[in-house]
């Protein structure tokens, strides 16, 4: 039986890439017959490895469609990516990517699928998949984030469509308590499939160097601006450390405007993307997560992988479930930003903490590594099989 993983750009970066190929590299590994289509294609070369035995298709190549062509074909297409997308739900995120264009070619992929299983990765491509997916074909809806911080139209919608799903994966106890109370009239099964971490490439950090590090989307959901607001304080009182924060995003010049403020331009470095974190992890002593919201934490549970204590929010939802405050990481109240920097001066004046930290947060973590969450994506895959 085929599995399809349909996603929104397979080649791009960010968490949810990162844990889909997770996934499909894994389950192509132990020879399941995998494909991922891409709606859109941004760069030629994928940010994270694509194992060779997943067929990779690609609906909306913009990076090598050929706009100018006259022919009668391409002047309809292009009239056609103007107009804005029906199919896809307004509140997306991204809505403003899709378009008539890409409507025509989700739609007509989609409804080509007579078999197997399709495992559709955001709000919008969980309803898409329920309300146009033949009957045939079983679906597995999965949700990266959690359900209160959506818009009251997109729950609406949310609560209307996942009820006919055949599975929906969520990725916390919360979520999971959540979505059965709310689909409890339809005959979605709602599932814990968690994200998994791949095998460890950088080894474990020394805890030697005077460096915190954070990573993510510059978006103003992940707070790299709290955190900027928190080191100004570990800085007045440690200046030989260091804060790196590794991603790209449309804050970036929010954020070195913010540095240049705080006069922290010698401490605080946004260093762009990288697709190898737990390698930057093993240079770095402590991770910060400032998230305003999180719908997991997946760098949390990379970090202790690679032995670098943690000190973030408690934020909703993901962080609380991942560490065990005080025993291998430290939760902060939710926003509060003297209380973050206090934590960290902690842990930057306590390396035996942050030894036991990593200790015990290395032990913790093997419940996440792909091994463990893979065997569950099999017998969640088995179960559909049998139905």
């Amino acid at each position: 039986m085929k599995i399809r993983f349909l996603v929104f750009d397979v080649y791009g970066m960010g968490g949810t890439v990162r844990t889909v190929l997770n996934v499909t590299n894994y389950l192509a590994q132990n020879g399941y017959d995998i494909e991922v289509i891409s709606v859109f294609r941004h760069r030629n070369i994928p940010f994270f490895e694509i194992d060779p035995r997943i067929k990779v298709t690609v609906l909306h190549d913009v990076v090598n469609r050929t706009k100018n062509q006259l022919d009668l074909k391409s002047k309809v297409a292009n009239k056609l990516l103007k107009m804005k997308s029906r199919l896809i739900h307004p509140d997306d995120e991204g809505h403003h990517f899709f378009s008539a264009l890409t409507d025509i070619k989700m739609y007509n992929y989609i409804k080509s699928i007579d078999s197997g299983i399709l495992v559709s990765t955001r709000p919008s491509f969980n309803i898409f998949a329920s309300k146009y997916v033949k009957k045939d074909v079983k679906v597995i809806g999965q949700e990266h984030l959690n359900y209160a911080i959506y818009p009251e139209r997109l729950k609406r919608s949310i609560v209307k469509h996942y009820a006919s799903l055949d599975y929906l994966a969520t990725l916390t106890d919360d979520d999971t308590t959540d979505y059965k109370e709310l689909l409890s009239s339809g005959s979605v099964k709602v599932k814990k499939l968690t994200n998994s971490i791949p095998k460890l490439q950088g080894g474990v950090s020394p805890l030697e160097s005077k460096t915190i590090i954070a990573a993510g989307r510059l978006v103003p959901q992940k707070g790299f601006d709290l955190l900027i607001e928190a080191f100004k304080i570990v800085n007045e009182k440690h200046p030989d450390w260091k804060l790196k924060i590794f991603g790209g995003g449309r804050e970036r010049q929010n954020l070195l405007d913010l540095i240049e403020e705080k006069e922290l331009y010698n401490h605080v470095v946004l260093m762009g993307s990288t697709p190898n974190i737990d390698v930057e992890l093993m240079k770095s002593s402590i991770y910060a997560l400032s998230s305003r919201f999180e719908g997991f934490g997946m760098v949390i549970v990379e970090a202790m992988q690679c032995g670098v204590p943690v000190v973030s929010f408690d934020c909703p939802k993901g962080p609380g479930e991942i560490i065990k405050h005080n025993e291998d990481g430290i939760l902060v109240e939710n926003g509060n930003i003297e209380a973050f920097a206090d934590s960290l001066i902690r842990l930057i004046e306590d390396k035996d903490l942050r030894e036991k930290f990593s200790e015990k947060g290395m032990e913790n973590v093997k419940r996440y590594e792909i091994d463990e969450i893979g065997t569950k994506w099999k017998e969640t895959i088995h179960e559909l099989i049998v139905e």
